[in-house]
């Protein structure tokens, strides 16, 4: 299933002038029909002055300049964000607009705190950054020539100011701290804190010991910030709301503490749980888990305390979370829940919840109209969120680009609403970093994501840790293990293998039962299947198992 997307080319002026070229159709119909509608999707932004006058988004100018920056290459479209560094030339010239617009604004606001405004960009600073964006003064144009502020001021001062701001040493306990307000600490408010949290998690990509430019001082603030946060969410969910019956073993969150619960509040308490420390086993984060699954919605957010207003920006929020929990590594205890369970609770089962919808079957639905007229069939996707979220937000693009077409939701800001409908078809986490096993370096670009291992030692060179390799001297990127003893099957070649011929067959098995009874050594290790030192039959049938051809054949 489509993991990542790429902006595709699609004919048309808003398209070409953003770099793009012409690329051979993905073999996956709904993966291509995404990558054209991203495209189209940033072409609106650029068209709407987005990228070359960052003014005319406002507020919103870090959410677009990430939406670009979350392009991603290849066909079928896949991997990292290009970034700046894989950026076309023209994109390049767009992002150091942006970039420059940015930094004006943090140098005149200087202690201002607004909290939309700034998660935005913290993310879009964090991620141009982390992907080769110029500096000042060392660009090879003038866009950021005698900038006021260099980009690590930059973003020292919003993240300054973001943490002076937060609700912390107020009476009452950490369910009254951890959150923060528009434009000071003095409400309990889960809109502005989501996205300020997605702020900081980029951040953190910049200051752990691992990241861009680490610093230890402000990596100690924002781990305590996000800790404060998960505390809060943790024990201010409730039961109840959302059209629903309330049910044992949920929480959900509101947009205020003390207000009814909705789904994008209760998505953001997830995210905000995981960035605070949590993963997807904790209690908490489970009993949030099973309210979004009770009331599972993508079309709308029906039934919920906000306008529909706020749909897109719930669509990302929930993306972000379910994108962390995902892609983390942990593996869920028996019987809780994951991402991919959302969307599978028919609506006529209990708890009673008149808005609760189920997965779409994709594959039996038409072709999005804007990108051809075929009929059911065209696609072919497993039943997912993904695709829930993906064919809600296509159905409502218009010819120019926008998503805002076909009774679409409104939106408080046309630009924040255009970013993060491409951020969720992007699948993207805003430039954030999770560090699941607590060694100070993100899961994205940790080579062990559940084993600590913070020198990232790698001695094969196969991009899996030594850590968590389960063949650390040979090769295997993969780590195939097929029957599932711990050991890869690459290292269990050499194990088995007796004669050295590269690969298992019955001369191997009939040696190895020829030196059963003695010990290793002086018996080679090689026969040592199960690694006791001593050969028995066990070994003779462990190597058995893993033979090269059916029935431990000769060549």
């Amino acid at each position: 299933m489509l993991r990542t997307i790429f902006s595709k080319c699609l004919a048309g002026a808003a398209l070409a002038v953003l770099g793009t070229t012409a690329v051979q159709a993905a073999d996956d119909n709904f993966e291509k029909d995404v990558g054209l509608s991203i495209n189209l999707g940033l072409g609106w932004l650029d068209s709407s002055g987005a990228f070359n006058n960052p003014s005319s988004a406002g507020d919103a100018a870090g959410l677009t300049l990430l939406a670009l920056l979350e392009k991603r290459a290849g066909d079928p479209p896949g991997g990292p964000p290009l970034g700046y560094a894989g950026a076309s030339e023209a994109d390049k010239a767009r992002m150091r607009r942006v970039i420059r617009y940015i930094i004006n604004q943090v140098n005149a606001q200087g202690a201002g705190f607004y909290a939309y405004r700034d998660g935005g960009y913290m993310m879009a600073v964090s991620l141009y950054m982390r992907t080769g964006g110029v500096d000042k003064d060392d660009g090879p144009t003038t866009e950021l020539d005698g900038a006021p502020l260099t980009l690590i001021e930059t973003l020292n001062k919003v993240f300054d100011r973001t943490i002076a701001n937060q609700r912390k040493g107020l009476a009452g306990g950490d369910g009254n701290n951890g959150y923060w307000c528009y434009v000071n600490n003095g409400c309990l408010d889960a809109s502005t804190t989501q996205l300020t949290l997605s702020g900081l998690a980029g951040a953190r990509a910049i200051y752990s010991a691992g990241g861009f430019a680490p610093d230890a001082v402000r990596a100690g603030q924002l781990d305590a910030a996000t800790l404060l946060s998960r505390k809060a969410y943790a024990a201010n969910g409730t039961t109840g709301g959302g059209s629903c019956a309330a049910s044992a073993g949920e929480k959900g969150h509101g947009y205020n503490v003390g207000s009814t619960n909705s789904l994008q509040q209760t998505a953001s308490g997830i995210w905000a749980q995981l960035l605070g420390g949590a993963d997807v086993n904790d209690p908490n984060v489970q009993a949030y888990l099973r309210w979004v699954y009770n009331r599972f919605r993508y079309s709308d957010i029906s039934g919920n305390d906000w306008s529909g207003s706020s749909t897109w920006y719930y669509l990302w929020t929930a993306t972000k979370a379910w994108e962390f929990i995902e892609n983390s590594g942990v593996t869920p205890n028996a019987g809780n829940l994951m991402p991919s369970d959302l969307g599978s609770l028919p609506a006529a089962s209990a708890p009673a919840c008149a808005g609760r919808q189920v997965n779409r079957d994709v594959s039996a639905l038409p072709r999005i109209a804007l990108f051809g007229a075929n009929g059911a069939g065209y696609y072919d996707e497993e039943k997912d969120w993904y695709p829930d979220y993906a064919y809600t937000i296509m159905q409502h693009q218009c010819a120019t680009g926008q998503y805002a077409c076909n009774s679409a939701p409104g939106a408080w800001n046309n630009y924040s609403r255009q970013a993060y409908a491409l951020l969720v078809l992007q699948r993207s986490v805003g430039g954030g970093c999770i560090d699941s096993d607590g060694d100070g370096v993100c899961d994205d670009i940790d080579n062990c994501v559940s084993t600590p291992n913070p020198r990232q030692e790698d001695r094969d060179g196969d991009g899996v840790g030594d850590a968590c390799d389960n063949c650390p001297d040979v090769p295997n990127p993969g780590q195939e293990d097929s029957n599932k003893n711990g050991i890869g099957d690459a290292c269990e070649v050499g194990k088995c293998d007796l004669d050295s011929d590269g690969d298992i067959d019955s001369n191997d098995i009939r040696a190895i039962t020829r030196l059963r009874g003695k010990t290793v050594p002086p018996a080679p290790a090689a026969a040592d299947y199960d690694n006791n030192k001593f050969i028995n039959v066990n070994d003779a049938r462990g190597c058995t198992l893993i033979c090269t051809r059916p029935k431990c054949a000769t060549r």
